[in-house]
């Protein structure tokens, strides 16, 4: 990975959570901002869309590789992707950035992650920005929607193959057992929903419009007085093509969640 998509100036550092090595950069400038990418991606990935490339003209951004993307390890084991192991890692990163408490931004599966952080590990969070992801129903929101029982790794990258190859364009065949635990390890939603109401941190849940998690997400939104960023495009389109306005949007909410003093709770 050459690192063309954190920019100059980009350092490269590693954490380890139980054995196993987690990539992660560190680029910008601002207050301290975890970037989760989704499935498929990498740090660096989502840095290089027009989404992440706003948000770190205004932040200090940690953009870890997820376990089994990147550069990161890519263990055979399901049990290393649960939701719990999945926290654990992002605390780990966080511990080897030396930040104690972070503005999370997850989007998709970093959704489910920035979920999961918020569940395990809230007193790490300063706020919370949950993007192109349902936290309640996760993937079996659109598989619902597509006639689906769920929706599953060789699912999903039959889906990949077909919209968006370029996402499978350097999928290493030693690595494909770890990918698919990744992806099917998102299907554990125990805890976490719960987890993001009683984080006790500003929290708002960001969407395309066109996006088919829009209506579980607006609506879960709606149910618990939680900040919703109504965005033009759907899941791909609302961090390429609209990437710059979404970024705005949402650096904003996570700016003036700074200047609050109070505690902030949902339930």
């Amino acid at each position: 990975m050459s690192g063309a998509g954190a920019g100059a100036g980009a350092r490269h550092a590693w954490a380890t959570c139980a054995g196993d090595r987690l990539h992660f950069v560190r680029t910008g400038d601002g207050p301290p901002l975890l970037l989760l990418h989704g499935a498929y991606g990498s740090g660096e990935g989502l840095l290089a869309t027009p989404f992440g490339a706003a948000l770190k003209e205004r932040f200090s951004i940690l953009a870890p590789d997820s376990l089994g993307h990147g550069l990161s390890d890519a263990p055979a084991d399901p049990d290393r992707y649960q939701a719990r192991q999945r926290a654990d890692q992002l605390a780990a990163v966080l511990d080897a950035a030396g930040a104690a408490r972070v503005h999370v931004c997850g989007y998709s599966m970093g959704g489910w992650m920035a979920s999961a952080l918020a569940a395990f590990h809230p007193d790490r969070l300063l706020s919370l920005t949950i993007g192109g992801w349902d936290v309640v129903e996760g993937m079996f929101t659109p598989a619902r929607l597509w006639g689906l029982e769920k929706i599953d790794y060789a699912i999903l990258t039959d889906m990949i193959r077909s919209s968006r190859p370029e996402l499978l364009a350097d999928r290493a065949p030693a690595r494909e057992p770890g990918l698919a635990a990744a992806i099917n390890g998102m299907n554990d939603l125990t805890g976490l929903a719960q987890g993001v109401l009683t984080c006790g941190v500003p929290t708002a849940i960001w969407m395309g419009r066109d996006d088919a998690y829009d209506a579980a997400a607006r609506r879960f939104a709606g149910e618990h007085g939680l900040t919703y960023l109504s965005l033009p495009g759907d899941h791909a389109g609302v961090l390429q093509d609209h990437g710059a306005a979404a970024a705005r949007t949402v650096a904003d909410f996570i700016v003036a969640t700074a200047s609050e003093d109070r505690p902030h709770t949902h339930d």
